[in-house]
């Protein structure tokens, strides 16, 4: 089956647009070259903060006579922590796991990062969501979502933590372009009664 969607706007072409034609299933993996260098960088900060975060640790707990100095250290390496080591584990795991990422037909979507199979008619909204590096879509649930483990993948924020009847849907650094991803997924959203906001 096929669905058209609007056709993305490039520098050379602004206006009289012809609409793209879409065929599902649509497929997306997750090994792409900007998603390689993401987790190399990320796994290239995270170790060696690691590392002396469990030195300074170490130092504070059994060397030091004094260890209030090492304190303002280690809450920050512990910060940096919270920041890298979710970018590098999901990174690896997304590089490491077999098979597709992201599948989009009819019936709905299946994102494997996070397990979730949501299907177009108990979706409420959709909306494209831009980030500083990328974007996602935003899915309003009709009936919210089972509680997740802590490092939701469909969550927002440092931890990933959502609201039950929000998901989001991360179309960056996959195989697929995220005009086409996005866009068809606004499509199918329409085509089962959702409201798409802009």
């Amino acid at each position: 089956m096929n669905i058209e969607i609007p056709g993305e706007i490039t520098f050379s072409r602004t206006y009289n647009i012809p609409p793209i034609s879409v065929s599902l299933p649509l497929t997306a993996g997750a090994r792409t070259f900007a998603q390689v260098a993401i987790t190399a960088i990320a796994w290239c900060f995270m170790m060696p903060t690691l590392a002396l975060f469990v030195m300074l640790l170490w130092q504070a707990l059994t060397v030091a006579a004094d260890p209030g100095g090492s304190v303002l250290v280690l809450c920050a390496l512990a910060f940096l922590l919270l920041c890298f080591m979710p970018k590098a584990l999901f990174g690896m795991e997304d590089l490491t796991r077999g098979g597709l990422t992201l599948i989009l037909d009819f019936d709905g979507v299946t994102d494997r990062r996070s397990g979730q199979i949501l299907r177009w008619t108990d979706v409420a909204t959709a909306r494209i969501v831009p980030r500083r590096n990328g974007c996602w879509v935003r899915l309003g649930l009709h009936t919210p979502l089972p509680p997740r483990r802590l490092f939701d993948r469909g969550g927002t924020g440092l931890l990933g933590r959502r609201t039950p009847d929000l998901y989001n849907v991360d179309i960056t650094n996959l195989d697929v372009r995220q005009h086409v991803l996005g866009q068809t997924m606004l499509a199918l959203v329409a085509a089962n009664g959702g409201r798409v906001e802009r």
